[in-house]
């Protein structure tokens, strides 16, 4: 895996800034702005046969809704799996407050009340723990979705249980250590954006973007080097958008 070409690679293209701009622009657009674009990732990653970076498609609004359609599946299948994650962490951090609470509420003075609060504070910890317990389930199953949303730009096809077992498996220690290389990373590049008046973060939001769909990209990569069977491209990628002119 290589972290730093992650985000050094988005800068190998002649267009780098008006690609930054313009994605940064894009993000802008409530909901509909990621989903694009995602799609001119996806452009760009999996859509073409050159590797080289200098070559990656610059971001166009005439192919918006191309994007649009290519980003529209890995976003749908981030969202629904979101929402079960979080269908399932409601009830149970509820199960984990409402008895602390009870006994905290029932217990007086003195040693009941040192009792209730060690119960308050172990019901505590227990939530931050299931917490990051089910960030990390959700953070591992979201790459090998995500990837294969992004390659066969189907819903239903992106659910496949014995590909996300197969790839969790063989690239399970990767996706923790990429997950927490951009989390550090976007954290910083989302900072250093909020100082240029707040507007900055949008752009920086299209370099984390690019670096998660460099690492994936990886990551999927590595997956087949190590026995992983490959997922069938689907059809509406083999029509990507030209590469830069003059490339």
């Amino acid at each position: 895996m290589n972290y730093a070409a992650s985000v050094s690679d988005f800068f190998k293209s002649p267009k780098w800034m008006m690609n930054l701009l313009l994605g940064g622009v894009c993000v802008l657009i409530p909901i509909v702005g990621p989903m694009v674009v995602l799609g001119w990732l996806i452009t760009g990653f999996w859509a073409r046969q050159d590797e080289n970076f200098e070559t990656f498609p610059e971001f166009d609004f005439s192919h918006f809704g191309k994007y649009l359609e290519r980003g529209l599946w890995p976003f749908l299948v981030v969202f629904v799996v979101s929402m079960a994650f979080s269908i399932v962490m409601v009830p149970l951090t509820w199960v984990l407050m409402i008895p602390a609470m009870l006994v905290g509420g029932l217990s007086s003075g003195g040693h009941d009340a040192n009792a209730g609060s060690c119960l308050g504070f172990s019901a505590m910890i227990l939530m931050m723990l299931f917490f990051a317990v089910m960030i990390f389930a959700m953070m591992l199953l979201l790459v090998p979705l995500k990837i294969r949303a992004s390659l066969t730009q189907d819903f239903a096809k992106s659910f496949d249980v014995g590909f996300v077992k197969r790839f969790l498996a063989l690239t399970w220690k990767e996706i923790v250590l990429s997950s927490l290389f951009v989390m550090i990373t976007g954290t910083l590049f989302v900072c250093l954006g909020m100082i240029v008046f707040c507007v900055g973060m949008y752009f920086a939001i299209v370099l984390v973007y690019f670096s998660w769909a460099h690492l994936n990209k990886q990551l999927y990569t590595l997956y087949l080097s190590r026995g992983g069977e490959p997922v069938p491209l689907s059809p509406k990628l083999h029509d990507a958008p030209p590469a830069m002119p003059g490339a």
